[in-house]
């Protein structure tokens, strides 16, 4: 099974080696991250502001015989001398957190990164509501 992350990019903000990416959401149609997308650049604060862009990404929802309420993904990321996120990896979804925890064991054996978490969304729910600002 598949779903569609949707990421806005302010392409001001990023610069060589680093993307200034929000993650929007998770959604269950590449249709529904585009509305999405197009919603936030016309209508939200900060992105309709600045010079964002979007792109959706597919994720395979492991192990998944229907479309689930939530799911987990799991991301490794290092951080630059700015503190920004960097050499970011992120995993496919998983239904539960025991699994997530079981494939987040796998992947930290695999891969050296600085920071590791493990997040839940909702499917079909937006971040970032309110938008952001520049300071």
């Amino acid at each position: 099974m598949k779903l569609y992350q949707l990421i806005l990019t302010d392409t001001e903000l990023s610069y060589e080696n680093y993307s200034e990416d929000f993650t929007i959401g998770i959604f269950a149609s590449r249709e529904e991250a585009k509305r999405t997308a197009k919603y936030y650049l016309q209508n939200v604060k900060g992105f309709s502001e600045y010079p964002c862009t979007y792109r959706i990404e597919e994720k395979e929802v492991i192990r998944a015989e229907h479309l689930p309420e939530t799911v987990w993904i799991i991301q490794g990321y290092d951080e630059n001398e700015d503190l920004d996120e960097i050499n970011i990896l992120e995993s496919d979804c998983f239904l539960t957190k025991q699994q997530a925890l079981q494939e987040l064991d796998r992947l930290q054996k695999l891969y050296q990164r600085e920071n590791w978490c493990i997040n839940c969304w909702n499917i079909g729910e937006s971040h970032w509501k309110e938008g952001f600002c520049r300071v």
